[in-house]
């Protein structure tokens, strides 16, 4: 026992001194290394952990086989990139209103409007300017609730949006965010620090990447905002977390739904794939259809654009079916 004892004392020396020869040649290369070399060094490894926190589509990834755009490496590291938190404090820096600072004019000179019945009104906020084309958030409400409960939807600027809400005297509650992209979930923190006690609901295959995230919803999960009950849809293919919101009144269920999209769906169509197949994105709009209450379509038109032409959206639903 004592000479089996001693060996494997001999071994570990002799592993032990390996593993510090090994580290001490690894350290002095390392030292060696000249300014410029290091600064590739550094180049090099942040665009290998770009390139694998991508979350683009490509042919490779999808085990489907479907069809799915092909995208460049330059645009793969950029992607990763945008989904970055320094991105979304560079973004944010350059691109948010200030807290004193008038909202930028939109494209066309879209002003906030209200619309909608009582029990559930929606006033539409321009936001981002000319940003990224420019952008809506949205502001949904019960006008009989006494205490002024909201939801709000995608206020990636976030201090317009709080104007909105603060003129109309609500107290949001609850914020939905259809899916990561800056242009959309960009004004999260912000919000969620303007607002104790705030909601920020994601979808729950959002993978973590919606700031400010306190709740994620599966698909068909509904909750409740006082009498206002909302719905999620998962919705895959713009990204792989996307979601659809619909909302209704359980004081009017006859009443005219509303279903906000985010980049999922426009009045004639729909938005890049970026992270799903084409396939994929079919299937979510032909289960979208089937879902949305019929007298959802008038409200999803509004939710989605006020001068956008219904016949469109009709006839892309016509296609699908």
């Amino acid at each position: 026992e004592g000479d089996t004892a001693a060996l494997l004392d001999s071994v570990r020396m002799v592993v032990i001194s390996y593993v510090r020869a090994a580290v001490s040649a690894t350290a002095s290369a390392i030292w060696a290394l000249s300014l410029r070399r290091w600064g590739l060094l550094s180049l090099g490894s942040s665009l290998l952990y770009l390139w694998n926190i991508s979350t683009l589509s490509s042919r490779r990834r999808n085990s489907d086989n479907s069809p799915c755009p092909e995208h460049g490496p330059l645009l793969r590291i950029m992607y990763g990139l945008f989904s970055t938190w320094l991105a979304e404090r560079v973004l944010g820096h350059l691109l948010h209103t200030r807290p004193d600072e008038p909202q930028a004019e939109q494209i066309g000179g879209t002003l906030p409007s209200v619309m909608g019945p009582r029990e559930l009104r929606i006033k539409v906020v321009p936001i981002l300017g000319a940003a990224f084309g420019g952008n809506y958030a949205y502001l949904i409400w019960d006008e009989d609730d006494p205490d002024r409960r909201a939801i709000v939807v995608d206020p990636a600027d976030p201090y317009p949006v709080l104007r909105a809400a603060e003129e109309e005297r609500l107290n949001v509650e609850v914020l939905l965010t259809t899916h990561w992209h800056f242009d959309h979930s960009g004004g999260n923190a912000t919000f969620a620090r303007e607002v104790p006690g705030l909601r920020v609901v994601a979808s729950d295959r959002e993978r973590g990447r919606v700031p400010a995230l306190t709740e994620r919803l599966a698909d068909e999960q509904t909750i409740a905002v006082g009498r206002l009950l909302v719905t999620a849809h998962s919705v895959p293919g713009h990204t792989l977390g996307s979601a659809v919101f619909q909302i209704s009144s359980s004081a009017a269920p006859a009443a005219p739904h509303a279903a906000f999209t985010g980049d999922t769906l426009f009045c004639g169509g729909c938005g890049r794939l970026f992270e799903g197949s084409s396939l994929q994105l079919h299937a979510s709009l032909r289960r979208l259809r089937t879902r949305l209450a019929p007298n959802c379509q008038a409200a999803l038109l509004l939710a989605l654009s006020l001068d956008l032409s219904l016949a469109l959206f009709l006839a892309l639903f016509r296609a699908l079916s």
